[in-house]
Order: C-alpha cells, then structure tokens, then sequence
C-alpha cells in the first residue's frame, strides 16, 4: 500500500509539474518597461526609497521576502512583489520559505519564478508539486538566460537573487533600479534570516554550505552590468559607493 501510494503521489506531481509550469521570457517581459530589483541585504534599508519603488512597473524580489516584511519595512522597500523568483526548495536550510499562494496575495504576487532550467532545479520543481499535490501555476526561467548565467559559475551554483539580478541586467529595459545587493558584505536585512542577521554567522553559513560564490558574484555583477542593454540603470547608495566602482 505505501509503495502504490508514493508511486501515485510521484505520478500526480509529474502530472501537475508537467502541466502547470511554463518556461517564463524573463527579457520580454522585462522590455521596455521600469524595473526594481530589491534584494535581501540590509542595504536595502540605507534610504527612505519605499514610495519610489512603489512606482517602477515591475518589482522583482525574491526567495523569503514575502515572509521578511513588515510594516516598519514599508518606507524602506516598499511592499509589492510582481515577481518573486524562488529556489522552490521551501526549507530554512535555503532560504526559500514556503509557497503559499494564499498568504501572497497581499503583496500581489503576479509570478513565482525557478531560475534554475537544469537538472536540480527542474527536480526541485517536481518536488514542490509532489508535496503539494494541487494545480499551481508557476514559471520556470527560459533555458537560454538561466544557461547563460549558470554556466559562469561550473561547479558553483548561482544564489536565486544573482539569477534575478543578472536576468533584469540582461533585459532591454526602460529603467532598472537596483537595492539590497552587497554580496554578502554585509548582513541580511532584518528578519529575512534571523539566523543569519549576524555577518560571521552568515560567512560560515555560505562556506558550510558551500554552493555559492559571493565575490565571483560581484565580479560577474560588474561584468553584467557594463553589457547591460538597459537605458538607464541606478544602483543604491551602496552599491555606487562600495562595489560598482570598484576594481
């Protein structure tokens, strides 16, 4: 009985991943339009820049942003999510958190978004709908951009909000406006990871855990950005003063 009932459940998610996801034109959805891309560190609460943010046509954010904001955050960052990419692992150990689409409606979630088009992710993704078991319509990156960010990293893996990052930098947007990267320089904001709030606990996290690459990540940032198609781009006060200028 257990073995027939994981092999339905198996079946069922193959079923609804098959039917409920679709590859997602991160570039033409992006064109021509004025993009916010508002990352988890702390940065991110330097300025009062909420009611600006606000205004962009599309804001991106990511992982567990949902899940981190509060209302004192409002002034700071703002609340909508038109996009939230998502590692769709929905675990701590990530970062992640849970997709629910119920408790997302608040802040207007238009897309949930895998960045990753390969093996792991795509695995990832099935997992998700293996637990769920429901029809939930989600996105995976198109394999062309997830391709071209993924392979700069071989053995590294790339964090879900470099994907988005480097995904905004590559579209031909209007405007795109860029917070709360400092490729983990400094801590994260304030009740993103609590566990992780404390720089050195968040370095040791990252070489425990060791996927990412944060200073190969700021070089690939910089490299993204002089290629960047956009018409016009504005950094935050720490990524123009601490890392955009920087060699």
């Amino acid at each position: 009985m257990k073995v027939l009932k994981k092999f339905y459940r198996h079946l069922l998610g193959w079923f609804l991943w098959r039917t409920c996801t679709r590859e997602f034109d991160i570039l033409q959805a992006l064109k021509g339009k004025r993009v916010a891309v508002v990352g988890a560190a702390d940065t991110a609460f330097h300025l009062e820049n909420g009611d600006y943010i606000e205004k962009f046509d599309i804001i991106i954010r990511m992982n567990r942003a949902p899940y981190s904001w509060k209302p004192t955050h409002e002034k700071f960052i703002g609340k909508r999510i038109d996009f939230l990419f998502h590692s769709f692992y929905e675990n701590e150990i990530s970062g992640g958190g849970v997709i629910n689409l119920k408790f997302f409606e608040q802040f207007q979630v238009q897309k949930i978004v895998n960045p990753n088009n390969n093996i792991p992710g795509k695995k990832a993704h099935l997992n998700f709908y293996k637990r769920h078991l429901k029809k939930i319509n989600t996105l995976i990156l198109n394999r062309s951009v997830s391709k071209i960010i993924h392979e700069q990293f071989k053995e590294k893996v790339p964090t879900v909000g470099f994907y988005a990052l480097a995904s905004a930098l590559m579209a031909e947007t209007e405007e795109l406006y860029v917070t709360g990267f400092s490729f983990f320089q400094t801590p994260y904001g304030k009740n993103y990871r609590r566990d992780l709030e404390n720089l050195a606990a968040n370095k040791k996290h990252i070489i425990e855990q060791n996927l990412h690459e944060p200073n190969l990540e700021l070089k690939l940032f910089k490299e993204f950005l002089r290629k960047s198609p956009s018409k016009r781009i504005i950094l935050d006060d720490y990524l123009t003063k601490y890392q955009a200028g920087q060699s």
